[in-house]
Formats: C-alpha cells, structure tokens, sequence
C-alpha cells in the first residue's frame, strides 16, 4: 500500500518530537535504501528512508542493518557534507508526499552551513536530493536531465525547486467540499484507500469533521494484514473489514515495511547469485546427459573383444573389400561383422580390440566424471535451496563462498572484509538449539561452534540445515523440534513424513576435498517428521 500525504504527515508531526535529530552515521543497505543512524532525546536508533517505487517511506527503527562495506558516491557526498549535523527542522506543504530536512553542519574549515535534505516519496519519483543554502543541487539519488523531465531538472549544480504543487484544499480547514466528486481531487494529501474509509464511515452516520478530527489526534498507525500484503493508516481502515492492530507510528511502519526492505536487500545480491547457481545447474546437468551417453557406448567393449576373438578365428579369410562378414559365432550362431574393407580380417580383429582397450580405459575416466559432475550439481541445488530462504546476511555468504571457489569474480565482491558467521538459535526449556541456513554456516556450525557432546540433525537425503542442540541426551520434545527445524529448513519442506538423521557432533567427519557443510557420520538414529514453520519460536541471529 502507498504512502499518502496526510499519513506522512502524521510521520513528520512523530518525529519532530525528537528534534534536534543528531546523525552519526551514514550507510545504505540497496540501491534504494538509505539508513541514518540519529542520536536525539530519548532515543538512539536508525532513521531508514527507502525510494522503492512501490514501498517508499521514512521511518525510525531500532533493528540493525547490514550495510555496503563499498558505499555509492551518493552516500560518500552525504558523510561529506552532513555527516554529524543536526536535523533542527522538518517541513511539509499542503500535505504532499515530501518532506525538508533543514540539517545544520560544518565543513572542512568548521563554519556552520545550512543544507536541506529534501526526502521525496511520490512513487516511481521517489528521491533524496541534498541542496546547499544557497538553492542549489549538491546531488541526488536518482539525477534526472531535462531530456527526461523539462519540468524539473535534478542534477548536480541545478537550481532545487519543489515538487510541482497542486491546486487543492487542506482537508482539515475545508469548508466547500463537493461530496459528489472524487475527494483525492479536491484533498490535499487524499488517496484511494482513505477516501473510501471517510465515505465508508459517513454512510454509516459519521460525519467529515469528525473523521477529519480523529485524523487530527491519532498517534497509532492501524495494520491490517491482507494475504501477504499488509493495508494502513493513521485510523481504522473499518471498510476492508479485516481486523487490525494498532502500534505506535513508527513501530508500525517498521512492522509494515521491514520484510519489504529485506525482499529488496536480497534482491540486491541474489538476483545474480541466482542466475549463476541456475546457470551452472543447467550445465552440470547437461554434462551428465553427455557423460552418460558416452559411458553407454563405452559399456558395449565387451562386444567389441567378442568381435575381435572371433575375426582372429577366421584371420585366413580373404574379406578385403567387404563391408560385412557373416560368420558362425562359437555357440553356432550367425552373427554379422561389420569390417573396415580396406583392411585384412586380422587388421579388423586389432581394431576391434584397439577400441575395446580405448573404451575399457574410457569408461573409469567417464564414471569419474560423471561423479564430479554430480557432486558439482549436488552443490549447485544445495545453493539454489539456500538462496530460497536466505535473509540479506545469508545471501552475502552464499556471495562470498562463489567467489572463493571461483565461480564468481573477486572484484565483485562487495564486502571484502572477513565478517563473523551469522548463525540461528532458539532457547526451548533452558536448551539452546542453533542452525546454520547456508554451506558457510553448517561448516562452522559443525566443526568450529558445536562441541563434540551436542546433537546433530539433518534432513536425510535433503540439501539443508545442520541443527545442534546442546546436550547428549535430548528428550522426545527437543528431539522432534530440532528434527522440525532441519526438515522445515531444508529442501524437503514441503514433503511429509521427512526422515531426519541425528548423532553426536564427534560423529561426525569432514568429506576431504568437498565443499562447505557436506559430512559423514555414523552411529546415528533416524525420526520421521512433517515439517512446519513453528511461529511460537522465537529465532535470534547471533
């Protein structure tokens, strides 16, 4: 659902109870985010400005976020000039999709400059456009020349004018208001949405004003889930007839928009993870198609040693010239051998034995082959299974491991520094139960966290996630919820009666020469489990 104006007015009247806003730090996480972390009273936390053309909105959030080690030259011209400065101002005209951060800061020689950070969230328009005091562009997020737009150039240097301002009432203070035509024409900061809610309560009795007033005094922004889309605003939405729940503005804003963003940051990565995992499938399994084809031809050698056994018990034969000789086999049967007619019945008895050595030799190599071309496609959907369930951490793993294997350029990995591994952990009656979800984190989960008393789960015969719990002897209710975990995040989530291996961690043992998180072990039991996403647990990253 958009953001309208008189919803973001609500957002501008929330935060300007915090002014002056301090910024100390300035990161993006996509190429459409951009996250500020602020110090004002009461509060130390991320203030995220997304210009995602269906999902653009300000917030205020205190979850942490993962940022490009490798900033834009946007985000590197914003730590220049505003970095450490002080938000003391916030503006909004007649309740547009926009709002005017007057940022005071100092530069290099630490004289006080004003800035204005105009926050623009119109849709496919939405922007970030820092301008100097003098009126004029810095830069913006998304430049746009005047070929694009004669109406609004935005670029470095260009004079900053506002967004073209529409001639309509303040809805709060409005007085002649055809009720017959169409409110989002007449209302400033109107939508869809909240037009047919203020019609929807005047049918039933309410009047304007008085919704207009409800408007005025909301502090809560009023969720309501609608499949996997989520419907908002400052008042009940009564004519969806869903139910709601209210929260606090900004809490409900992160509640809205927090998986919209991660969806976003893991495109940012995964997107090309994809097509490279799917490219490589498709040709290891292409190869197999071909080895196989080639082991086939190779496993008819004994045919070419029957043939060459039997062309040397009739070598006196003159066949040269024929194509063909039929010949009593040793049982008495007829049996028809193709000849080379350029050569004797012994020159074709060698040749046939030639190729049963070539195919003999042949066939250990290409079963060879076919092994590590499997093994290689094994990876590749064990990948492709990881990156379905990935966050935006797990998809920068998965990033990191195709570069060192190869598979992906070094150059364009993004966050060079080593990083600690992310793992999963659920308390269940004083127990910690940890998971990995990528190759990365299984291997160190395994044989780097995991100590060798604690038990191990994984789903049989399914690429997916090691589960360790720690102790030796779980009960049947922490066996079946690690059980449950392996299976759901594996890719046998969808299956039922999943069989799930597990033994103690020392049981386990590193493949020489695999990749990441492929093991063996013994000494292990097995339980069946039907997978489900458990929502009472409570998952933490760590």
């Amino acid at each position: 659902m958009a953001l309208d104006g008189i919803t973001l007015y609500k957002v501008r009247e929330d935060l300007e109870k915090y002014l002056p806003i301090r910024i100390n730090r300035i990161a993006e996480t996509s190429k459409t985010q951009i996250v500020f972390n602020v110090h004002a009273n009461r509060i130390r936390e991320n203030l995220v400005m997304s210009f995602h053309s269906n999902y653009n909105h300000i917030r205020l959030s205190d979850r942490n976020y993962n940022t490009y080690a490798d900033p834009s030259t946007f985000v590197m011209v914003l730590r220049k000039y505003i970095l450490n400065g002080i938000i003391h101002k916030i503006e909004q005209f007649n309740y547009d999709r926009y709002l005017l951060m007057h940022i005071r800061a100092r530069d290099e020689l630490y004289d006080e400059k004003e800035y204005i950070l105009s926050v623009e969230l119109m849709g496919k328009y939405a922007n970030l456009i820092l301008v100097s005091q003098d009126g004029k562009i810095i830069d913006a997020l998304k430049k746009i020349p005047p070929y694009e737009n004669t109406r609004r150039t935005i670029l470095p240097g260009a004079l900053f004018e506002l967004p073209e301002k529409q001639d309509k009432k303040d809805p709060f203070h409005a007085k002649d208001i055809d009720f017959d035509a169409s409110l989002v024409k007449q209302l400033q900061g109107f939508s869809r949405q909240l037009e047919e809610e203020v019609r929807f309560r005047m049918k039933n009795g309410a009047a304007f004003q008085d919704v207009m007033a409800q408007i005025a005094n909301s502090h809560s922004l009023y969720v309501h889930k609608k499949e996997n889309d989520a419907l908002f605003h400052v008042l009940p939405l009564t004519n969806t007839g869903l139910q709601f729940q209210a929260y606090d503005i900004q809490k409900g804003f992160d509640e809205v928009y927090c998986e919209d963003d991660e969806k976003e940051r893991i495109k940012g990565v995964a997107d090309d993870l994809f097509k490279i995992v799917k490219r490589q499938i498709k040709h290891f399994d292409t190869k197999i198609g071909k080895l196989q084809s080639s082991l086939d031809d190779a496993l008819n050698l004994q045919a070419d040693k029957d043939a060459g056994d039997l062309l040397y018990t009739y070598e006196d034969l003159d066949a040269k010239g024929l194509k063909k000789l039929e010949i009593a086999d040793f049982d008495g049967t007829v049996r028809s051998i193709a000849l080379d007619p350029k050569l004797s019945v012994k020159a074709n008895a060698n040749r046939y034995y030639s190729q049963y050595q070539k195919k003999r030799k042949g066939k250990v190599y290409i079963e060879e082959q076919i092994q590590i071309a499997q093994n290689e496609l094994t990876y590749f959907e064990s990948l492709n299974e990881q990156l379905s369930i990935a966050n935006y951490s797990d998809a920068l793993d998965i990033k990191e491991e195709l570069s060192r294997f190869g598979y992906l350029k070094k150059g364009n990995l993004k966050n060079k520094k080593k990083k600690k591994v992310n793992l999963y952990q659920v308390k269940v009656d004083g127990h910690t139960i940890t998971f990995g979800k990528n190759n990365i984190q299984n291997a160190f989960l395994s044989f780097d966290y995991a100590r060798s008393n604690y038990t191990w789960f994984h789903a049989k015969q399914f690429h997916g996630s090691h589960v360790v719990v720690d102790t030796d002897r779980p009960d049947e209710k922490l066996i079946r919820t690690c059980a449950n975990l392996a299976a759901y995040y594996s890719k046998g989530r969808y299956s039922s009666s999943v069989p799930v291996d597990y033994c103690l961690v020392k049981e386990l043992k590193k493949v020489k020469g695999a990749k990441p998180g492929f093991v063996t072990f013994r000494n292990y039991k097995t339980i069946y489990i039907d997978p489900y996403e458990d929502k009472e647990l409570k998952i933490l990253s760590i």
